[in-house]
């Protein structure tokens, strides 16, 4: 006990408190004593700041008995206080109560044993502090106890405290919500009732170790919970020893469930990848910074006929074409710098046996390492380029020919013309038109007119130099660019080519033909442009054509003839002009019978071209559209606007018999406008049986094939077709029986003089008498007098047109039938 003075709290008589005085009178230690003898007081005093140390008291007082005196000191938090009763000769009954009820020391009430209080104060004194101080010591034991539980329990790590037979002591809440299992449940299992049954024999060995002292710091198990979920837990194992025995294990873990899981999926992924990687199709390497392959997938050494060890630790560039690598390696060069990606790489590669493998390579820089290193990924294209350069020569190229095409040629003498502007070079061009194909396509077929344009293709490509350019502009028509060549030298090779086109013989079949080719030979000069250089060289070609054929034309400055041509080329942008702005207008010229009974209107239609107040005959333009391919357009828009006309004016189509409308060869060889004029005819108000189209002797036998099949096709509908111009051709009688037509028109050549001639009279008789024989009606042209009129009439000639019957009139101008007798018109088909 300390050296200070000890508070005694006397609760007694002043007698007793005097005689306890007394008896510590000798004590070694100082005391400050307080008497008091009531309940109240009692209470009083262990509220004060200053508590007793100490109390001696009484059995029993006059309001106080010390029965009630732990209860009190229990009441005011001081149970621990040290209390000792003196009891006098004849309260021992009351102070064997007061030490049942819990005082722990008494002395009787006389001299000798209050002496004992001198030893007996400062015992009990520090027997109270010492149980003080382990009662705090106790409660700083269990509050650092509850704290560490707590960490424990609120830890997001598992902890388990397992006995030696491998019931569970202890689990904190992060492993019971893990597991699912509440405390009571996890009090009645065993580790092996929730271990997975691939962790047991492992725990069996580790849970024997721990045993014998040893731990470990990193182990791994899965457990089961109680919905049978695996969960995966890692962490580390000891054991907890008293008297040198393992008594029990702990074990602390981390759920990685999470984690394996992760691991599990990447190393699937990996090995998917690793599997799309060595299988895909395409050629997937990895080149370090020094040019050498760390790695090739399987199929891309297989495509380049490698094994994979043949590769790997090699430069890329032994399977670069060498042509091709020193820009193979400025690209990769280029990406090591700027990673960026752009347009990627398309380049050549040599397979082991040195065939060629065409890739388009892109790559990326690998962001995991600190080593540069590229990633690169190289696609077959072989099979694209092969394509894209077959589209390249099939878009240069003519198809049957296999000639350069008209867009390439265009395209070549654009660039000769540009390089020549600076220069005083020579070139020339050469424009060639085959005689007679018409006639061996019509013949014997497309077919032989194909095989026919292939042979003259072969011919000339064996004729021209090697730096020249031939082409197929279409058709039957070819050029030749001549570099570096005076006028002169071309045309002499010019007529080389003539000379040999004609003395080939084509032979089809059994049959054999010669040809011919009119060439027209034009300088090709800086000043002009593509197309006026073309436009004089395609009509030199046809002045060639018009001097007789089979002949060569050269153009040189002030050919009055040529330029004459280029001029038609300015009627075709007229033309084109006039469609473009409905310049166009339609007349009408009456045809009537030579006699005969009332009946309709028989017309033909004509075209007029506006040309500010003058109307312009289609004999101006007709030729130039015929040989500019306008005459279809033309044709189109004459049948459209006249069927127009009619179904806007139901009076003159009711006395309407037949309106005749002119169809040019063009028309006769194209699908687009009999399909055009079958499905205009079909949708119309004016019926087909009032439609004749009349096609010239020229054009229909021109291609009479293809005219045949136009003319049955409008034929079926029910349309009308007539002959025009009759006799003009030296074949006339021999293909009218294969013609399917209804009305020759007789040509006008016949007709002017009739009145005058015996012979036309004789040819005119002949042609009717022919026609009637083939169930055909006639019609004579130009009849101009009545001398004419009377003759034709005794001819039999059954219709007749010219300025003696009715001049032309707009379309819009015609006021219906003529008041005369008109024969009504049967055709039979």
């Amino acid at each position: 006990m300390s050296k200070r003075s000890v508070n005694i709290l006397m609760v007694g008589s002043t007698t007793s408190c005097d005689a306890v005085q007394d008896a510590l009178k000798d004590a070694d230690f100082a005391f400050n004593l307080l008497n008091i003898f009531q309940h109240n007081s009692v209470s009083g005093a262990l509220t004060s700041d200053q508590l007793p140390d100490v109390i001696i008291c009484e059995p029993v007082l006059e309001d106080f008995s010390a029965q009630d005196l732990p209860r009190l000191l229990q009441q005011h938090g001081c149970e621990n206080l040290p209390v000792i009763l003196v009891a006098g000769t004849g309260s021992e009954p009351e102070a064997i109560r007061c030490l049942d009820n819990g005082i722990e020391q008494l002395v009787v009430n006389t001299p000798a044993s209050l002496a004992r209080l001198c030893a007996l104060v400062p015992y009990v004194v520090r027997q109270a502090e010492e149980k003080a101080r382990q009662q705090a010591l106790a409660e700083e034991l269990q509050e650092s106890r509850e704290r560490y539980l707590d960490i424990f329990d609120n830890t997001s790590d598992l902890i388990q405290c397992l006995s030696k037979d491998g019931s569970f002591l202890y689990t904190n809440r992060a492993w019971r919500e893990t597991m699912g299992y509440s405390v009571e449940e996890i009090s009645h299992l065993l580790l092996a009732d929730v271990l997975h049954a691939d962790s047991l024999a492992c725990c069996h060995d580790r849970f024997s170790r721990l045993k014998k002292g040893e731990s470990f710091e990193r182990i791994d198990f899965k457990y089961v919970t109680k919905t049978g979920e695996i969960v995966h837990l890692e962490g580390d194992c000891g054991s907890i020893f008293k008297g040198g025995e393992a008594v029990s294990t702990r074990g602390i873990f981390r759920n990685v469930s999470d984690t394996v899981k992760s691991e599990q999926a990447r190393k699937v992924s990996e090995a998917r990848y690793q599997t799309l990687y060595e299988n895909a199709p395409d050629i997937y390497s990895i080149v370090n910074a020094r040019g050498e392959f760390e790695s090739i997938n399987r199929t891309g050494a297989e495509m380049l006929g490698y094994e994979v060890d043949e590769l790997v630790g090699q430069p890329a560039t032994m399977v670069i074409h060498p042509e091709d690598c020193e820009r193979v390696i400025a690209y990769i060069t280029e990406r090591f710098a700027d990673p960026v990606e752009k347009n990627g790489l398309e380049y050549r590669k040599v397979r082991k046996d040195g065939s060629v493998l065409w890739v388009h390579q892109r790559v990326s820089l690998d962001p995991d390492t600190s080593q540069p290193r590229m990633l690169v990924l190289c696609r077959d294209i072989s099979e694209q380029h092969e394509l894209r350069k077959q589209l390249s020569y099939q878009a240069t190229h003519d198809e049957l020919t296999q000639l350069i095409n008209r867009r390439e040629f265009d395209a070549r003498l654009r660039r000769m013309l540009a390089a020549s502007m600076n220069t005083s070079d020579h070139h020339v061009l050469c424009y060639l038109d085959l005689d007679q194909f018409k006639v061996i396509n019509d013949t014997c077929g497309h077919s032989a007119g194909d095989e026919l344009l292939r042979q003259v293709a072969s011919l000339l490509s064996r004729q021209i130099r090697s730096r020249d350019t031939l082409a197929r502009l279409g058709g039957d028509e070819f050029a030749i660019l001549m570099e570096h060549c005076p006028l002169e030298q071309a045309e002499i090779l010019a007529n080389r080519i003539r000379e040999m086109i004609e003395d080939f013989r084509f032979q089809w079949k059994a049959r054999r033909f010669s040809i011919g080719a009119s060439i027209g030979v034009v300088p090709v000069q800086h000043s002009g442009s593509v197309e006026d250089v073309l436009s004089l060289a395609d009509s030199a070609c046809y002045e060639a054509k018009q001097l007789g054929r089979n002949r060569v034309h050269v153009f040189r400055p002030g050919d009055r003839a040529i330029i004459g041509k280029v001029g038609d080329g300015r009627w075709a942008s007229r033309i084109t002009e006039a469609l473009d702005n409905d310049a166009f207008s339609l007349f009408a010229q009456e045809i009537t019978p030579c006699c005969g009974t009332k009946g309709g209107q028989h017309i033909e239609i004509l075209l007029r071209l506006r040309d500010n107040e003058v109307m312009v005959n289609p004999g101006a333009f007709m030729p130039v559209a015929e040989r500019y391919n306008l005459s279809g357009k033309l044709d189109q828009w004459v049948l459209d606007q006249a069927m127009t006309w009619f179904e806007n004016h139901p009076d003159a189509l009711a006395e309407l018999e037949v309106c005749s409308i002119n169809l040019s060869a063009l028309s006769l060889c194209d699908d687009a406008f009999r399909n055009y004029a079958l499905e205009r005819i079909d949708g119309s108000l004016v019926p087909a049986s009032k439609l004749c189209f009349e096609v010239t002797e020229t054009a229909a036998i021109s291609n009479i094939s293809q005219a045949t099949q136009f003319m049955l096709a409008l034929r079926n509908q029910g349309c009308l077709f007539a002959l025009d111009d009759f006799g003009s051709g030296l074949s006339s009688l021999a293909y009218l029986k294969d013609l399917p037509v209804d009305i020759v028109k007789i040509d006008g050549a016949f007709i002017r003089n009739i009145a005058n001639s015996e012979v036309d009279r004789m040819m005119v008789k002949s042609i009717c008498e022919i026609a009637r024989m083939m169930n055909m009606k006639t019609t004579a042209e130009y009849v101009e007098s009545e001398e004419s009129l009377q003759v034709l009439r005794e001819t039999g000639v059954d219709f007749v047109q010219g300025f003696h019957i009715g001049h032309p009139i707009p379309l819009d101008e015609f006021a219906g039938p003529r008041q005369q007798d008109a024969e009504i018109l049967h055709f039979n088909r």
